[in-house]
């Protein structure tokens, strides 16, 4: 049976933040930390499945299913079609600028919502974490 293609959009957004990696790291990989600007509730449901939940009533449930601490996390969609979520973080060796990269799928007539969304939830973490 072949695979159903995808008709979501691959968003893919760059934030530089004044952070180092290690700090932000702890923001994109556990459930405190992406409660803290991410998601109203992150948690852990075991075997490495998270239920992301926003007080709207929209819950995302997904795996952990990469993480390489200090440069990423990514979570694979339990129910969508090869969908994800990915959290790299990004360091220029020459000079040493922080990037967050922040990847997800959604509606092609939601990508500019979302990226407005986004751009909200990086200013809170900035806020939080001083960047």
């Amino acid at each position: 049976m072949a695979k159903k293609e995808s008709k979501k959009l691959k968003l893919e957004l760059e934030y530089s933040l004044r952070s180092s990696p290690q700090i932000l790291y702890q923001y994109i990989s556990n459930p405190s930390g992406l409660q803290s600007w991410f998601a109203d509730r992150v948690d852990i449901l075991g075997g490495g499945q998270y239920r992301f939940s926003w007080e709207d009533g929209t819950d995302f449930h997904a795996n952990m299913s990469k993480s390489v601490t200090n440069k990423y996390t990514r979570f694979e969609a339990i129910d969508g079609e090869g969908e994800y979520l990915e959290f790299r973080i990004e360091q220029d060796a020459i000079t040493g600028d922080v990037e967050l990269i922040i990847t997800e799928f959604v509606e092609p007539d939601e990508a500019e919502l979302a990226a407005s969304i986004w751009d909200a939830a990086v200013e809170n973490l900035c806020s939080i974490i001083g960047a």
